[in-house]
């Protein structure tokens, strides 16, 4: 916990050489597959620890955005059509996408040096929103909604390398999951 904590306060304060201490020269080389660099990683993993505490409340809460930025998108949930955003916030069914969607966003976090877990996952989740009848284009209206979402609550931990990273992992994610639909 101390070692987070550690992270968090020189992150807040400025010491940015203390987010990727031990990257070494290669901090900056992207991954093949991902386009991700090491200290992209870092951003995106020391971005989500600040979200990982309270997952569920963050989901509805980027869900409550989602909704009011994209409101056909909340027409898409039989469970949630017509539904007035404040009774959302308390809707269990609500709570429980909310953070079923953010639990896959942390196993996203988490498999970032594991590509090949990584793009199974993704790959399972565009296969399931395709039986779904779930558009490929919803992926594209939901990632600058996280993207806005997480640097609206992450304060001064949210830094322009922190946007740049989770802007590249949105694309190849959504990319991922979307080369799982077929063409029409």
């Amino acid at each position: 916990m101390g070692g987070v904590l550690t992270s968090v306060w020189r992150w807040w304060s400025g010491d940015q050489l203390a987010l990727c201490p031990n990257l070494g020269p290669e901090a900056d080389v992207p991954d093949p597959t991902t386009g991700l660099t090491p200290r992209d990683k870092a951003s995106i993993v020391a971005t989500w620890d600040l979200v990982r505490p309270n997952l569920k409340q963050h989901g509805i809460n980027f869900f409550m955005k989602l909704f009011e930025e994209e409101p056909d998108l909340q027409q898409r949930f039989a469970s949630f059509r017509d539904k007035d955003l404040s009774e959302l916030r308390t809707n269990k069914r609500m709570a429980a996408h909310a953070t079923t969607v953010m639990t896959a966003i942390q196993a996203c976090v988490d498999n970032l040096d594991d590509v090949e877990t990584l793009v199974e996952l993704l790959k399972t989740t565009g296969v399931n929103h395709e039986k779904r009848g779930i558009p490929k284009e919803d992926f594209e209206l939901l990632a600058p909604v996280l993207i806005d979402f997480l640097g609206e609550n992450l304060g001064n931990a949210w830094t322009p390398q922190a946007k740049a990273a989770w802007t590249q992992a949105m694309k190849v994610i959504n990319a991922v999951i979307t080369s799982q639909y077929k063409d029409d």
